[in-house]
């Protein structure tokens, strides 16, 4: 089995490219690239998370994990994607994950939108060595503490502790956000190039709660 096979999740599931998946009848994910036209779903999302390819090289490679060809393009090319579609979708809060090299970019695009930026000190792999941030934007002052701690611990006190219908993920990966939503009981909306990735949310659900209803 490739390394790229996230142990073999997509196996259990009628998952491929453009797949959309409904979950218990009231989240949604789609297989989708970014650069394609939003599905609508995504329009639910009144908070966002997301961590997005943090260079070209790294967008790069998500690419060749997903056995997808794409065009070369500079990297600013993708990251006003991203923004493109979250100013679409024009949720209240929005976090973002991102690595030094683009966080001046990041912080610069945010203030277009929201009033209120900030941006995180953090960490990810639980490795103090392995340096992010994390971008907040919104239009309501409000400073949570998140200062330091590892990136998968803001994102399961985001989703248990911000006020939200929807929380949405653009880049859903093997879906951190998503997971914790459906454990806080709230809602989630989302995209992710790899269906192989999106597989790996979509049996860690099923292990949570057996009685899961999963629609492809």
């Amino acid at each position: 089995m490739s390394k790229w096979d996230y142990g073999g999740a997509y196996k259990d599931f009628d998952i491929y490219s453009n797949s959309i998946i409904t979950i218990d009848n009231n989240n949604f994910l789609k297989v989708h690239d970014i650069f394609n036209e939003l599905p609508n779903f995504m329009n639910n999302a009144d908070i966002i998370f997301t961590d997005s390819p943090w260079n070209l090289g790294n967008l790069n490679t998500f690419y060749t994990k997903a056995d997808l060809e794409h065009i070369c393009f500079e990297y600013e090319t993708f990251y006003k994607r991203l923004f493109e579609c979250i100013y679409e979708i024009n949720p209240r809060i929005c976090y973002l994950e991102i690595g030094k090299q683009y966080l001046a970019e990041f912080i610069i695009e945010m203030k277009k939108k929201y009033k209120y930026v900030t941006f995180y000190n953090s960490n990810y792999y639980h490795n103090k060595d392995r340096i992010c941030y994390v971008v907040r934007g919104a239009n309501k002052a409000k400073a949570p503490k998140l200062d330091y701690m590892d990136e998968e611990d803001i994102i399961k006190w985001v989703c248990a502790n911000e006020d939200y219908d929807y929380i949405g993920d653009l880049c859903m990966g093997r879906g951190l956000v998503g997971y914790n939503a459906y454990i806080n009981n709230k809602k989630f909306v989302g995209t992710e190039l790899n269906f192989k990735r999106l597989a790996v949310l979509l049996k860690r659900l099923k292990k949570y709660n057996e009685n899961i209803k999963i629609s492809l």
